[in-house]
């Protein structure tokens, strides 16, 4: 192993050292707004869902 080869690793694990952290905490806050998002997107679609199906009975009652 070179003189540079060992500059470069050193180079590369400070690095990952220094952005690993800032990257997890990153990676969390999106991923905490995807769950929430999609939590948000279940319950409008749940809370949707009851007038849509009394919709569509209504409209099946009138077609017979």
């Amino acid at each position: 192993m070179s003189h540079n080869d060992l500059l470069a690793l050193l180079a590369v694990s400070t690095a990952l050292r220094v952005f690993l952290p800032d990257m997890r905490s990153g990676m969390r806050r999106l991923l905490r707004a995807g769950a929430r998002v999609g939590v948000a997107e279940l319950l409008h679609t749940q809370q949707t869902a009851p007038s849509e199906a009394r919709a569509s009975m209504a409209a099946r009652d009138t077609e017979v």
